[in-house]
């Protein structure tokens, strides 16, 4: 009874699971349910200079780290799947799919963010301060954070490293009674007087608004760009592949689905219908956790959700194969249903383990398209396991003892001698 019980509460449980995903699924409509990547509904391209400061060469290794430094601050920005590259004039070009607001975007890819802290010596007619050399640089931080002071005004609050604040302490010591310009790129952001010594924390002041504060800590927390780029081009760009590609890549999947469920009504009967249904509910959740986190999604990212299709029931495979095994013994529905189970798990934790581990590399090593075919596969391979282990089971636990399941249902064909033997001992 408690076996039941527990199998309908997991049921159930996978209804209202199934119940959100069709909200994500219908809230904005089904066609814009997913959004799409750079390849199939185009974005935003930005293409970056390195300045040479006079004679001196920018190395490869500074436009390496600068590349890195982008990718970044693209992931603080929350944008999915972008493409950071070099062409062979050793500019970057960064490509951003389905980016709503490209104009803040390219200004934080392309700040440098080099903060310094230098001592105010003089004020000219102007009012502008002549400042005196860089005492201090934005590699001692270890955290910023926009937020407000006490007072309601604007701030990003720094935190510095052990070596910072004993040498932002050493400073202020030092110049007690003068003013202390906090500079980013050059510009003068706020330059408060120092009254004592401090031993704590930084703040930038004069930000006008909030998501302003956020982009300067965002740049700030990523840490400066090794190299001055300037925005040689900025363009919208249509998809590379177009709708003809995606409208291939979703009757692929349907034929793909098509062939699947053919194939485990044809082995397994009943228990391939089930698997079916367990297959519908996989693609549901699929798409409903697509579209609940919109990540967009590009054509490679298809291919992922196409293969894991097949991936959906190799573990319902491994365990209808082990049940149909457990039947041809003579061991009683429930047995059966049971050994299968027990046995096929651990064949079915490590394929998928090992998948993991190939979309985690994937994922670690690749950039772009080839990140978003990874990560496709992984929620893949996760949802499989669920669905194949935990709903399949609990639906077949549920029927193991109704008149419906017989050797038919299962897919097996007893020998005659087999069943008449069965019949006169349950005499």
């Amino acid at each position: 009874m408690r076996s039941r019980i527990a199998n309908i509460v997991v049921i159930a449980i996978f209804i209202i699971i199934l119940g959100i995903c069709f909200y994500y699924i219908f809230i904005n409509g089904v066609q814009n349910s997913i959004k799409l990547g750079l390849d199939l509904s185009g974005g935003t391209q930005i293409i970056l200079k390195p300045a040479e400061i006079g004679t001196e060469k920018v190395s490869d290794e500074a436009i390496d780290k600068a590349q890195l430094i982008m990718l970044n601050r693209i992931d603080k920005l929350g944008i999915s799947e972008p493409l950071v590259t070099r062409d062979y004039n050793r500019n970057i070009i960064v490509q951003l799919p389905g980016v709503d607001d490209p104009e803040r975007a390219i200004d934080i890819i392309g700040k440098t963010a080099q903060l310094e802290f230098k001592v105010v010596e003089s004020v000219d007619e102007k009012g502008n301060p002549v400042l005196g050399p860089t005492l201090m640089t934005g590699d001692k931080l270890s955290k910023a954070q926009a937020g407000y002071s006490p007072n309601g005004q604007i701030i990003v609050s720094m935190v510095f490293t052990d070596e910072g604040s004993r040498q932002f302490e050493k400073i202020t010591s030092e110049n007690v009674g003068k003013q202390l310009a906090i500079v980013l790129d050059g510009e003068v952001r706020s330059a408060p007087r120092i009254k004592q010594a401090i031993s704590g924390d930084a703040v930038i002041e004069g930000i006008g608004t909030l998501e302003e504060a956020k982009d300067v800590a965002l740049v700030l927390q990523t840490g400066a760009l090794p190299v001055n780029l300037k925005i040689q081009e900025s363009q919208t760009i249509g998809p590379t592949l177009g709708q003809d590609s995606l409208q291939q890549s979703i009757l692929a999947g349907i034929i793909g689905f098509a062939l699947v469920a053919i194939f485990m009504l044809a082995m397994y009967r009943g228990l391939g219908m089930i698997s079916i249904i367990g297959l519908i509910c996989y693609i549901t959740i699929f798409w409903g956790i697509l579209a609940g986190l919109k990540t967009p999604v590009t054509l490679p990212g298809i291919a992922g959700v196409v293969l894991t299709i097949g991936i959906a029931v190799d573990a319902n495979v491994l365990i209808y194969s082990r049940i149909k095994e457990e039947i041809l013994k003579g061991k009683s529905k429930y047995a059966a249903f049971n050994e299968g189970f027990r046995n096929a798990l651990k064949a079915i934790i490590d394929s998928n383990i090992t998948t993991l581990i190939t979309a985690a590399a994937l994922y670690r090593f690749g950039t772009g398209p080839i990140r978003g075919f990874a990560v496709t596969l992984a929620i893949g391979v996760v949802i499989s396991m669920f669905t194949a282990i935990i709903l399949v089971r609990a639906i077949l636990f549920l029927i193991v003892n109704s008149r419906v399941i017989t050797p038919g249902f299962i897919g097996v064909k007893l020998p005659k001698l087999n069943q008449d033997s069965r019949v006169i001992k349950e005499k």
